[in-house]
């Protein structure tokens, strides 16, 4: 596994780079336009510890196989964009950063809380997605130089490989991730916040 890393560490850190900008990027421009909202999901569900107000009840219980499948399709998707040059998997991947930056500037506390015990997962799923697509543009340009199909397979099996591994790690990363978000976070936003 560590030649693996050692192998794809530029590939990785490329990655890493877009999805980490755009997200600090968007959670900074949100901090700086939500004003005096900002934190208002912790201020209202602190308010309702507080009060013992439980009108407005903002859980709700995720199905774990659901989330999953929704992810993973996403990632893959994100993977195979990797055919077309990984023009759209860095626009998604982009997008994806910005979504995920937004909360994280609007509300901190309730982002830690809810979002980053399985997002931390999600994200680095992400990130391996993408630079599964930039091996596989990579692959795919070896192709176009060489005109074969067959003998551009044969010669960068180790590639092949790593493209594998990689969709592995996507799959693992976000299996796990999925088994938090449905099954943890709702309990941890509760003790956090001591709802009942």
């Amino acid at each position: 596994m560590k030649e693996f890393f050692k192998r794809n560490k530029k590939v990785l850190i490329f990655s890493l780079v877009i999805f980490l900008v755009c997200a600090i990027g968007s959670a900074i421009f949100a901090y700086s336009s939500v004003g005096e909202n900002y934190g208002a999901i912790s201020n209202a569900l602190w308010h309702k510890n507080v009060t013992g107000n439980q009108t407005s009840n903002i859980s709700f219980k995720l199905n774990t196989i659901d989330v999953f499948l929704h992810n993973l399709l996403a990632d893959y998707v994100l993977i195979a964009g990797g055919l077309l040059f990984s023009v759209f998997s860095v626009l998604i991947t982009i997008f994806n950063g910005v979504i995920i930056g937004i909360p994280f500037g609007t509300d901190l506390t309730y982002s830690l809380v809810t979002i980053l015990p399985h997002g931390i997962l999600e994200y680095s799923a992400t990130v391996f997605a993408l630079a599964c697509a930039f091996n596989i543009t990579k692959l795919e340009i070896k192709m176009i130089k060489n005109r074969s199909f067959k003998s551009t397979l044969i010669e960068n099996k180790r590639a092949l490989k790593d493209i594998l591994i990689m969709c592995m790690i996507v799959f693992i990363l976000l299996l796990i991730a999925a088994i938090i978000e449905c099954n943890l976070i709702d309990p941890i936003a509760t003790w956090y916040y001591g709802l009942n």
